[in-house]
């Protein structure tokens, strides 16, 4: 194995773990802001294109409206957004929002809520399969 290759191991090594402690840290954290949060039916307004990105286009997150159970509207940008664009002005979402802090709402499907720790859960698993597979450390018997 080159010292290119080791390099690359090593550092695969370490953003495995990285990303797979960012995805425990992640889920913790929606599970105490489900907890805290109430359920609410909202709709999506509009959708907000990202800054061009190159080659890759753009990103559309979901603009919606919602209604508090004290009967307030807000109007939140999701986080998260998605080529192709994951939702449709006018379509009807479950929406989660913090009752001491309405304002930090979220569309409450599984991509939008546990999106971000899955992904990178899957990201980290792989990343640290691949270092271990460069330093020799997986040994596969046929």
């Amino acid at each position: 194995m080159g010292q290119t290759d080791t390099f690359l191991s090593y550092l695969f090594l370490l953003i495995g773990p990285c990303a797979l402690v960012y995805s425990i840290v992640s889920t913790i954290q929606i599970k105490g802001f489900i907890r805290r949060s109430s359920e609410v039916t909202g709709e999506v307004v509009r959708l907000e294109r990202s800054i061009d990105r190159g080659r890759y286009g753009y990103t559309y997150a979901p603009v919606f409206t919602f209604t508090t159970i004290e009967g307030v509207e807000y109007t939140v940008t999701s986080e998260v957004g998605s080529s192709p664009a994951g939702f449709s002005v006018g379509d009807s979402v479950r929406v989660r929002y913090d009752l001491a802090n309405p304002q930090n709402a979220r569309i409450h499907s599984f991509f939008q809520t546990w999106g971000v720790p899955v992904l990178s859960g899957l990201v980290g698993l792989v990343f640290i399969g691949v270092a271990c597979n460069m330093l020799g450390l997986l040994h596969f018997s046929k």
